[in-house]
């Protein structure tokens, strides 16, 4: 017997899925839709393509470079407290993604990263003085506070 019901049950879906489905066709337009203003803008100029399909002549449009210390930001630090000739600096140029160096690895046209330590890289010529310093930011201080549900349990 509940065959029978599911049965029904089913066929009452098809019937309304027909049905909701015939509707719009049977239905007239409304009046509205056929009222619909069309909006009129003006004209769109063409686009001018040639600065993205072209080169321009080298040495045409001046190079404005910022300061280095703008430039460069040192994003993360893994080194010793003292400089020992290891450590690795996560640097990002010119707002590109950071990149690891490591000391003595070419950083950008003739600096390399000279040393690495805890909170400090310095950046300059091979073998020459350091022209550039980045110094990572302290850490804050720790909590020193007693937990919420510890302070109960406290002593007075």
């Amino acid at each position: 017997m509940w065959v029978r019901f599911v049965t029904f049950g089913l066929w009452l879906g098809v019937g309304a899925s027909a049905v909701a489905w015939v509707m719009p066709w049977l239905s007239p337009a409304s009046p509205q839709a056929t009222a619909t203003a069309v909006a009129v803008s003006a004209p769109v100029p063409p686009a001018d393509w040639s600065p993205l399909l072209t080169r321009s002549p080298t040495g045409t449009e001046p190079v404005m470079s910022a300061p280095d210390s703008a430039r460069f930001r040192l994003v993360g630090v893994a080194g010793p407290l003292k400089s020992s000739g290891q450590g690795v600096a996560l640097l990002s140029i010119d707002g590109k993604p950071a990149r690891a160096f490591r000391p003595g690895e070419l950083v950008e046209g003739q600096r390399v990263v000279l040393e690495v330590t805890a909170h400090t890289v310095r950046i300059g010529p091979p073998g020459g003085p350091a022209n550039l310093t980045l110094q990572a930011p302290l850490l804050p201080p720790p909590a020193t506070g007693v937990p919420a549900g510890q302070a109960a349990l406290q002593p007075s």
